[in-house]
């Protein structure tokens, strides 16, 4: 939601800029704007209830004594001994790794600036109803935890599949120079929103990269939080899975920064989402359907 109400803001701000130019740098307001957000949301958290005064009459809050940096080191490195957090590495890996290639490659390199903040309203508006559709899956009681893993992760690859797919036919036909595999950015070439015939595919691709890429992120949330029922640790497994996707998206920015060809980008972006399935496929068809209270993990035990 925050995303989509800062790309409000940028639409309305760039809206009456000439979108026939190639380039048109932001306007001083969008990042005056975006600045006062961001500090009026921090504002925000000094109105957090404290923990101690959160009552919840549907299931139990366990509360933790505050760990020292030194026990919560040894918690962290202790995490490694766990194979089953080491095995959805690649899937942690390439849940973000993809945005370069959405939104530097497709939408930076096909439309103008103001249809660039009118298709970030949609993407996320698209990760919204992807996340909220998936996740009457992922809480379908009457289905085993097994079962709704294996389905959503069925789910996942073949949205997937269909999106690249798509993604690579338009791009053979509309980004890739014979010569150089970048796009043409000439004046002319830019798409506005308003260009119904010219924009409905692209602009309807994009939404669709928004959904697959919103149900990576449902899916590997929902995989951690089947592997304990403490949730100290599972805030652990959720700090190391950021770490690696940042990892992941970092590597994917520096391919675009040397100018790294469409088309191999495309193929190794491909090439990771594949490669992470078959890990996540075996993680899936080992979770226990059941609950198990006497041990934090829901796997079976390897100590």
């Amino acid at each position: 939601m925050g995303a989509i109400c800062g790309s409000i803001v940028l639409f309305a701000i760039n809206f009456n800029q000439n979108y026939r130019l190639s380039y048109v740098p932001p306007p001083m307001a969008s990042y005056i704007v975006l600045a006062s957000l961001e500090v009026l949301g921090a504002f925000c958290a000094l109105f957090l209830v404290p923990f101690a005064n959160v009552h919840r009459e549907v299931m139990c809050i366990r509360s933790y004594d505050f760990l020292d940096a030194r026990i919560e080191a040894y918690e962290m490195l202790y995490m490694f001994r766990d194979r089953w957090i080491l095995v959805l590495i690649p899937l942690f890996l390439v849940s973000n790794f993809f945005y370069t290639y959405q939104w530097t490659l497709v939408n930076g390199a096909i439309f103008n600036l103001r249809t660039r903040a009118f298709n970030s309203i949609i993407y996320w508006t698209s990760q919204i109803l992807a996340a909220f559709a998936i996740s009457f899956l992922h809480d379908y009681k009457h289905l085993p935890r097994r079962w709704r893993g294996t389905i959503s992760l069925v789910i996942v690859t073949m949205l997937t599949c269909i999106v690249w797919g798509c993604s690579l036919a338009y791009q053979l036909v509309h980004l890739d120079s014979p010569l150089t595999g970048r796009a043409d950015a000439a004046t002319d070439s830019l798409i506005d929103f308003t260009q119904f015939k010219r924009s409905g595919i692209p602009t309807t691709l994009f939404f669709s990269m928004g959904v697959v890429a919103a149900l990576w992120q449902s899916l590997a949330y929902w995989l951690i939080g089947t592997m304990s029922e403490d949730s100290a640790m599972i805030a652990r497994y959720a700090g190391f899975h950021k770490s690696i996707q940042s990892m992941g998206a970092m590597v994917a920015w520096q391919l675009e920064a040397q100018s790294v060809s469409f088309m191999v980008q495309i193929i190794v972006n491909w090439s990771l989402v594949v490669a992470a399935l078959p890990p996540t496929l075996y993680f899936t068809l080992n979770i226990k359907n059941e609950r198990q209270e006497k041990y934090p993990m829901n796997f079976i035990d390897i100590a």
